[in-house]
């Protein structure tokens, strides 16, 4: 019974998460509204703006595998290497976009990060680089995207 609640509420917690993203930008990035992102762009956020949790609008929408999204971000100039700025979830401050893109497997995103040359050489404080997740949960699409990548 104790496993149910708590299966519950992880449910719950998961579900709320675009009502406390931070600004209105990262929501709409959280949510994959790309109509809503050009328009609060438009409107005066900037794409490389780090929100309440320290994180961008682009990392959320690589996280949540928005990849649309993240794809215009980067069009419009996201940076894709800045760096959390905070602790979320397992992540540490200093992760950065193509990151997490290879940790979830979002090929199509470590694809459209290196083509605007996200380094791939970066390590996170835990001391492993993209391809190092890319190669632990066997995402192999992205590992080959990041061994040419060198």
């Amino acid at each position: 019974m104790k496993n149910r609640i708590l299966a519950a509420l992880f449910l719950v917690f998961i579900a709320a998460q675009p009502l406390y993203a931070g600004n209105s930008l990262s929501k709409a990035a959280i949510s994959g509204d790309l109509e809503s992102v050009k328009e609060i762009v438009k409107s005066g956020e900037g794409v490389n703006d780090i929100d309440k949790w320290g994180w961008t609008a682009l990392m959320w929408s690589v996280y949540y595998g928005n990849i649309p999204v993240a794809k215009w971000f980067l069009e419009k100039g996201a940076n894709p290497d800045l760096k959390t700025e905070k602790e979320y979830g397992s992540y540490l401050p200093g992760t950065t976009a193509l990151i997490l893109a290879a940790s979830y497997g979002h090929h199509e995103a470590v694809d459209a990060l290196l083509k605007k040359k996200a380094d791939a050489k970066y390590v996170d404080r835990k001391g492993k680089k993209a391809i190092d997740y890319a190669r632990e949960y066997q995402f192999d699409s992205c590992v080959s995207l990041l061994e040419r990548s060198k």
